[in-house]
């Protein structure tokens, strides 16, 4: 059985959220106007946009693999299809041509599927991206305000 954390599953984080104990993390800090409660709030909300990030991201690429699978399971129905009445039909200059129109027909129809599969994986990218990027905005007016509490009571 392997002890190996699986990254792309949320629960692992939440597992080690619940086992690093967030709240005992600034126990002993002893920094006048230092909110140690909101730096523990800070760091759990940061744990959960993590979190919610890499299952954003798990959901997109799920979706793009089984979208790949019935491309895969398409183009071999087709191929067959293809082969069948390719060894059928009696060889000429006429069938040729055909043959070379559907060859590029499906070229095309590759180049689109591809495109569709790249824009799944990007969008899947930058849905989980936006997650992180709002909690780093959000994050640094929090760092910010606790600064700005901190100095002020230190005066």
């Amino acid at each position: 059985m392997s002890t190996e954390k699986n990254w792309f599953d949320p629960n692992t984080y939440v597992e080690m959220m619940k086992s690093a104990d967030m709240t005992k993390m600034f126990e002993g800090a002893q920094v006048p106007g230092f909110d140690t409660e909101a730096m523990t709030e800070a760091q759990k909300k940061n744990v959960q946009a993590f979190v919610d990030a890499n299952r954003v991201a798990a959901e997109g690429y799920q979706s793009l693999f089984k979208k790949q699978v019935e491309v895969m399971q398409t183009s071999i129905t087709e191929m067959t299809e293809v082969m069948k009445e390719a060894s059928t039909a009696p060889i000429s200059a006429e069938n040729a041509e055909q043959r070379m129109e559907a060859a590029k027909a499906q070229f095309e129809k590759g180049v689109a599927v591809f495109t569709d599969l790249s824009e799944s994986a990007r969008k899947a990218n930058e849905d989980a991206f936006a997650i992180i990027r709002a909690r780093f905005t959000e994050g640094v007016t929090e760092i910010r305000e606790m600064t700005d509490s901190a100095m002020k009571t230190a005066a």
